[in-house]
């Protein structure tokens, strides 16, 4: 498949895949030692130091699993050297397109992680303005309400976060996601949850941003 571009990226990220289960009985893994506090609707920790070195560019993801006293998470690679953390035990695959992986468990219905990065279709562009093409885009469609559009750093790059609630098949869902711009890639991070699962979205990217590369 045909690499995407940064738009495309965004919006493939940000447009929910269908993710029909019952929301009830979740609850995330108790949070591992010293991380950020959770991620809250108007608060990111992106200025968090990545603990890992390990990078590779080979895809679906390759695992190292890393235990704490509170939590077990393995370090997983995407496109374009990224690496970041998912839970253990969590499935990761390639996505629709070969730039982006998708990582789900059964044993937390509605919920899913997407991870990717690609060039910038238009470089000339800054990364916030073109995530907030993406948001523009998704206006009047689908139940679209933004709640949190804002430009930022993330490890010293360009950086947006960008989160909403939306409706796909049916389903009403929360989202939110992390971008950011290094050596030419955006790379995003990007977490897909029921409406009634905000809190634990927000610690699944909390996690992810935590450790993440570059």
């Amino acid at each position: 498949m045909e690499k995407l571009s940064s738009r495309s990226l965004a919006l493939a990220l940000a447009s929910a895949y269908l993710v029909v289960s019952t929301l009830t009985g979740i609850a995330l893994m108790t949070e591992r030692k010293p991380e950020p506090h959770a991620l809250d609707a108007t608060t990111y920790d992106y200025t968090a130091t990545t603990t890992r070195t390990t990078t590779t560019t080979t895809r679906p993801a390759r695992r190292t699993t890393t235990t704490t006293a509170d939590t077990s998470y393995d370090l997983v690679s995407g496109a374009y050297e990224l690496v970041t953390a998912v839970p253990k035990g969590w499935a990761v695959r390639q996505g629709d397109v070969s730039t982006v992986s998708v990582a789900r468990s059964d044993t937390m219905p509605g919920y899913e992680v997407r991870l990717g990065g690609a060039p910038p279709e238009d470089p000339a562009k800054t990364l916030f303005e073109r995530i907030s093409t993406a948001h523009q885009a998704k206006l009047g469609k689908n139940s679209y309400s933004m709640e949190t559009l804002r430009d930022t750093r993330f490890h010293g790059y360009p950086a947006a976060e960008w989160s909403y609630t939306t409706t796909s098949n049916g389903v009403a869902q929360f989202c939110t996601g992390a971008w950011w711009e290094a050596g030419g890639i955006e790379y995003v991070l990007f977490v897909v949850s029921p409406l009634s699962g905000r809190a634990t979205a927000e610690k699944l990217l909390n996690l992810m941003t935590t450790h993440a590369k570059p």
